[in-house]
This record gives C-alpha cells, structure tokens and sequence, in this order.
C-alpha cells in the first residue's frame, strides 16, 4: 500500500475541493472532460414544472402503412446509441422507439438544442415589448458592457440572435481552458458576460458561438426583471402544456445555463417544433408571432445564411449516378436548379429547403418541416457507426 506524504494529502484535497469550488473551471473539466448525458447530476438544476392539464400527441403506431418505416428505423438506429427517436406527422406519432430503460417519461438532456427555446423567448419578449425590437443594441439592456469594447456601441440583439456577434471567444471543445469550458463548467454566468469583449464588427460573418445565447438570457434577464428559466416556465413550458418536470442546470449563482442544458422529455422538446408548425399559434393561443416564426424559417434567408434566430437551416441535395438521372430527376420535379458534377464523376443539384432543426452535441435534434406538418426528435449519444443524422432526419421528414 502507497503511503501518501502530507503534501500529496493537501494537492489531492486541494483538486478535490477545487472540483466543487467556484473557480475551477479547468480542474472540472480535467475531471469531468466533455460534456456527458448524465451532466444534469452535476450541477445544481431549477425545475420548471409541467402543466395540470398536458397536451399529447396522438399516437398511431400500428397502422400498416407505418411498419414499413418501423422496420426501416429499426433497424437503421440500432447500434447508434439513439436513446430517444419520435417522429410525429399532423400531431400523431407514427414512430418511437426509446433505449433500455428509458420511455416516454425519460428527461433527456437537449444541449444546444435549449438556444432554440431561449431564441424563441427573446421573440416571445419583442411581442410583448418587454424588449423594443430585435435591431435593438444589446448596451440598451447591459450598458456597461460598452466599457469593455466601443464596437458594443453597433452590437444588436439581431446580430446574437444569428451568431454575427464578433465577440472574443473561444468555442474550442478540446481544451480545459478554452472559453466554452470556463463558460460550461465556470461558477458565474454572470460575471463572463460582465466581461465580454470583441475581436471585430459585428454583422460582418457567421460564427458559432455559445455565449451568444448567454448573452440573449442575460438581455431577457435584465429587460424583464425575471430569471430566464421563469420565463420559460411562462411564456413556453406552460402555454405548451408541458408533460414533463423539466430541469435546467445552473450555475453556482443560481443562474440557468442558457446556452445548453435543459433536460425534458422528447415529446416537450417537440412541442416547440409544433408551435413554428402552427406558425406560432397552439390551438388558438398565439404564443409568438406569425411574422417571427416567417423570419426564422424562410428558405431563402435559410439557404443564404444557413443559420437564423438559434436554428439551423437543412439543405437538400439529391445525388445521382450520371447526368441523364440528375436531369431526369429535375424534369421530374418540375424544378429550377445547377448541376454539378462531384470529384466523384457523380452529379447532384440542391433544391429550396422549407425544413430546418435545432441541434445539440452528441446529436441532439429537433426537426421541423412545416411543409409536411413533420416534426422528428433524436436524443442520445454519438453513434457507434457511421450515421449521419444531419442528413438522415431531413431525408426521413421529406419523405413523409
């Protein structure tokens, strides 16, 4: 047996009290590495409580016309560590399949699929003039921020919204000391989006960015007077007629990790994909507005920008073995596109995409295709084989 000195006794304390302490970012990441599915046991959580009187889907698992796709899924997901795959089509589930252990009642972590929830309630917030406009500047709401950097002087809420923000942060994921580390793991929300800075103009160019949703929570915080998670609870989980407790993780200030982090059940998660269905109204109740939802999900602001208020757009490409089939298919489809050829000597065109998803690593999807009233939810973990649900999801919804 290895006999420790008093030192090595104090270090290994110190590492351990550091994990749980206030500061430590890095020694948590060291610890914990990156970010898990059970990451909700880690951290403190808030509940959001579900509503007496819950919406469900109607469920038509049986139906002949539906085993084909049940077999095709079947066997497709397994071996992809899918924990969770519902596919809904005109409010019914035609699909699910839940892993060992696991149903209808399991909460599941969303990730970043919680920007899209948190994009919808700064929508939610400009209907209400809780927040003037989406062109505001965010120094409206956080004017101190403009000591930190003059260029916060042009920096709008449109411009987070879409992750055009030209902050100065790192969204490296391979390193204990990057920005989203001490973002994900740090003890103050806060006091980071207290001392944010920029490295160019903003408006200029896309790049991901989680502190960008951060950012809105803070802005919705301060506009409001209200903790985010309250907001959600409110305006969303509630008039959703959420089934389930659902849990967000906070800090250790108790304030709610915006960018990530919301646990529920898929079926909840999928309620957001039915309200932009509905073009923002649920069953009479026009939670958000009409013109919001039609700025997401525009095709043409989609294919251009590939990412707008916290979603992100699909694209539709069809692959075909020679020119004839590709021209053929076009003709087909009655539609207008390029042909191009692949270093493959294979060819291919890309149509107008009228479906676009929430997405969060590990391979967390919300998708939504208002055109044939199709919503698919994937929790779960990185698959063991070779399954690309970027374009597996759309191919499954467009089929529909």
């Amino acid at each position: 047996m290895v006999k420790l000195s008093k030192l090595h006794v104090v270090i290994i304390l110190f590492l351990i009290s550091c994990l749980f302490a206030t500061a430590c970012a890095p020694i948590r990441a060291i610890w914990w590495w990156q970010p898990d599915l059970g990451d909700s046991s880690k951290f403190k959580n808030a509940r959001i409580l579900s509503t007496k009187k819950p919406f469900r889907f109607a469920s038509d698992l049986a139906q002949a016309k539906h085993l084909k796709l049940k077999t095709y899924l079947d066997t497709f997901l397994n071996r992809t560590n899918t924990n969770a795959f519902v596919v809904i089509k005109n409010d019914t589930i035609i699909y699910e399949r839940f892993a060992e252990n696991m149903d209808e009642n399991t909460l599941h972590p969303s990730f970043s699929v919680a920007k899209s929830f948190v994009a919808t309630l700064v929508g939610i917030a400009i209907d209400k003039k809780i927040i003037q406009s989406s062109d505001d500047l965010v120094i409206r709401y956080l004017p101190d921020l403009v000591k930190n950097d003059a260029r916060f002087n042009k920096l709008t809420i449109q411009h987070v919204l879409d992750m055009q923000s030209a902050i100065d942060y790192d969204e490296n994921k391979e390193t204990p000391f990057s920005a989203i580390t001490k973002l994900y793991y740090g003890s103050s929300l806060d006091n980071q989006i207290a001392n944010l800075k920029m490295k160019g103009e903003p408006g200029l160019k896309f790049e991901y960015q989680s502190v960008n949703t951060q950012l809105l929570s803070a802005v919705l915080e301060k506009a409001s007077g209200k903790k985010i998670q309250d907001l959600l609870s409110a305006y969303l989980w509630q008039p959703l007629q959420a089934e389930s407790n659902a849990l967000w993780s906070l800090d250790n200030q108790k304030t709610a990790k915006a960018f990530c982090c919301i646990n529920a059940t898929a079926n909840d998660f999928a309620k957001l994909g039915r309200l932009y269905i509905n073009n923002g109204n649920w069953d009479g109740n026009q939670i958000i507005s009409k013109r919001w939802v039609e700025t997401t999900s525009n095709p043409d602001t989609l294919d251009k920008l590939g990412y707008k208020n916290q979603w992100w757009a699909c694209y539709d490409f069809r692959y075909y073995k020679d020119l004839d089939g590709a021209k053929a298919a076009l003709a087909k489809l009655n539609a207008n596109a390029e042909i191009k050829k692949t270093k493959y000597n294979s060819y291919y065109f890309k149509l107008l995409a009228h479906d676009y998803m929430a997405e969060g690593i590990l391979g967390q999807f919300v998708y939504v295709n208002p055109k044939n009233k199709v919503i698919i939810v994937r929790m779960g973990n990185y698959s063991n084989k070779r399954a690309n649900f970027e374009n597996f999801i759309p191919k499954i919804g467009r089929q529909l």
